[in-house]
């Protein structure tokens, strides 16, 4: 679990913040066990159901962590080899087709 640690910067305190994003739920997570974060600061997160929109979304990385959301993390993966692999002409859709099956892969087979 420790290798789905997201980690970002807080920019402002948590009252500033008008959308409930992950950055949001893990600092209402840090209030609830009295831990101040101030901005400039990092917080680190797993990320256990992004669908919801409360605290429960995440889970701070020190805490047991008992699952992670699988759908997010294959989301974020996709874009991050699509930024690599745009350049020779994979898109999201081509990866994705891509990964559907399952077999090792070589970088070769991307070019």
């Amino acid at each position: 679990m420790e290798k789905l640690v997201e980690r970002n910067r807080v920019s402002k305190p948590l009252e500033r913040y008008s959308q409930n994003t992950q950055n949001v739920a893990a600092l209402k997570r840090t209030r609830d066990h009295d831990i101040a974060v101030h901005p400039g600061q990092d917080i680190e997160y797993v990320v256990v159901d992004d669908e919801k929109t409360s605290r429960e979304r995440v889970t701070l990385a020190h805490e047991e962590i008992g699952s992670y959301d699988p759908s997010y993390y294959e989301t974020e993966l996709v874009r991050a080899a699509e930024s690599m692999l745009s350049t020779l002409g994979w898109d999201r859709e081509d990866i994705t087709q891509h990964l559907g099956g399952t077999h090792d892969t070589t970088l070769q087979e991307w070019g």
